[in-house]
């Protein structure tokens, strides 16, 4: 029985099929160079047997990478180069039976790789509790951008790292004390490969998180009416539980608002809202928002002497269907849906929160709490 078994496993592990011999090589092969990578185009030998093509090459800290593709590929692509150096790469055909031909070498040269182009592209300006990164990724390469500084023990670590695949844009990292301090910055690619860090001192500014017991709402004409025990005071009232809440009623239509008093004027630096449990990412909740503000609300309801200070699109950290949810996207409902002000938006003391859409295209509009930072002084 142990034989059988044994002759079992020998045959599931050995190839389906081995004549062998090797198919011929590639030929024909043509470089075209890209930033950090490199496309090979070639021609593959006539072999019936003919599985896929391997290319084989190694980077400058010695890490031997393949890449892999069909035997219906005429090209495929080498990446993970971190400089413009000259790099050999051997390609292989391989049959069924992992039988591989002579090897065809070419050199390929990169141009500059695309964490290095964004790392040179980098513009880092202070702002409220922190500072603010513009970046440029004309590639569309999947980047992380880290941001270091000295934690409370004097160790200078990694307090923030920004993952984009976007082409350009602009990320904060917040809740700093607003002295002078020693930062620093990189780009790392999906490969492990490090640009250069960039060193500099800089000055958050100043801000701090409003005091939620002197928020209340300003009912006025045109805001949406509210049902289902629903109330503007449950949105400032520290709990995030379902217990107080906002939620609008049977008639309201979209678009539709609600207007509060914050208490005190304030250049705002940013606000977060928490969804309410059970509706993350889902049903009522807002997901393409208006904040509005002014220093004198109109009492006829009216936009007049309002500024719009941000326009905002929630968008559900796993990408899943309604209904669906991964931890990402559980951690994103609890750390709160956080809008982000210009720091050219005027000083205001009433916000309008306007709800252009929710997450179901329907009427109602619920959530349980907000929260507000800025600069009272």
């Amino acid at each position: 029985m142990l034989l059988i078994i044994n002759s079992c496993k020998q045959g599931v592990l050995a190839p389906v099929e081995n004549d062998g011999k090797a198919p011929g090589p590639i030929t024909n092969a043509v470089i075209t160079n890209l930033n950090g990578a490199a496309t090979i185009s070639f021609n593959v030998p006539s072999d019936p047997d003919l599985l896929y093509i391997r290319a084989v090459y190694t980077t400058k800290q010695g890490v031997v990478r393949e890449t892999k593709v069909s035997r219906y590929n005429s090209q495929l692509t080498v990446e993970g180069f971190a400089d413009t150096s000259a790099y050999q790469v051997t390609l292989y055909a391989v049959d069924k039976g992992e039988n591989a031909s002579a090897p065809l070498m070419v050199t390929v040269h990169p141009k500059r790789p695309p964490f290095q182009l964004v790392r040179d592209s980098l513009a880092i300006t202070p702002d409220f509790g922190g500072l603010t990164v513009n970046f440029k990724n004309q590639t569309g390469n999947s980047l992380a951008v880290v941001i270091l500084s000295n934690d409370s023990l004097g160790e200078f670590v990694p307090i923030n790292t920004f993952y984009t695949k976007l082409k350009k844009g602009d990320f904060a990292t917040r809740g700093l004390q607003s002295v002078e301090t020693k930062f620093g910055i990189y780009v790392r690619d999906r490969f492990g490969n490090l640009s250069d860090t960039l060193l500099f001192n800089l000055t958050p500014l100043f801000e701090e998180r409003l005091d939620r017991t002197r928020m209340k709402g300003l009912v006025l004409p045109t805001d949406a009416p509210l049902g289902y025990s629903g109330n503007i005071a449950g949105l400032f009232d520290g709990n995030l539980g379902n217990d107080l809440m906002y939620h609008t009623g049977d008639a309201a239509r979209m678009p539709q608002w609600f207007t509060y008093d914050m208490g005190v004027s304030a250049k705002l630096s940013r606000m977060s809202y928490f969804m309410r449990m059970g509706f993350y990412f889902n049903l009522h909740t807002p997901r393409v928002v208006e904040i509005w503000g002014t220093e004198n609300p109109n009492p006829d309801g009216s936009y007049t002497g309002w500024t719009l200070l941000a326009t905002h699109t929630q968008v559900k950290p796993s990408g899943l269907p309604n209904g669906q949810l991964s931890q990402d996207d559980i951690d994103a409902a609890n750390a709160g849906e956080t809008i982000t002000f210009s720091i050219d938006a005027p000083k205001v003391r009433y916000i309008r929160f306007k709800t252009l859409k929710n997450w179901s295209n329907g009427s109602y509009v619920n959530f349980n709490e907000i929260m507000m930072w800025g600069d009272t002084k």
